[in-house]
């Protein structure tokens, strides 16, 4: 039977980035593009007062500061961030985040222990995976 059955391949925990940073959703876009600059990340979960409310990303805040013209000292967080939090348990496959960032259409994805989020997987960190392989 399958159940019970142990996973193939390498966990998406052992490629994910373990540096989990956040952003209060009332933060400027100018705030929170300067938080990813400082931390070189190309991500940050979003938070509301008691829990993670969202995800915002280098390309979102691009594509929405520059072709929607918008502020990024007077635009909050919460306009541009992606909501709810895409989450992948850190003990699948790799290849299932691959998929599941392929299905909704992200290039970040948390990870998730016992229902905490333990760190983020992104692109980049699969293309180091795969590049190590071939």
């Amino acid at each position: 039977s399958k159940v019970g059955r142990t996973l193939k391949g390498p966990q998406i925990a052992e490629h994910m980035s373990t540096e989990v940073r956040d952003v209060s959703q009332d933060a400027s876009l100018r705030q929170a593009a300067q938080l990813m600059q400082q931390w070189k990340l190309g991500s940050l979960l979003v938070t509301n007062s008691h829990s993670y409310a969202g995800i915002i990303t280098d390309s979102a805040l691009a594509r929405d500061v520059v072709a929607k013209g918008l502020d990024p000292n007077m635009t909050l967080v919460k306009t541009c961030m992606r909501t709810p939090v895409v989450a992948i348990e850190g003990s699948r496959p790799i290849i299932d985040a691959v998929r599941m960032m392929k299905e909704k259409s992200t290039r970040h994805v948390a990870v998730t222990q016992d229902g905490a989020i333990i760190g983020v997987i992104s692109v980049s960190n699969i293309l180091r995976y795969y590049s190590g392989i071939a």
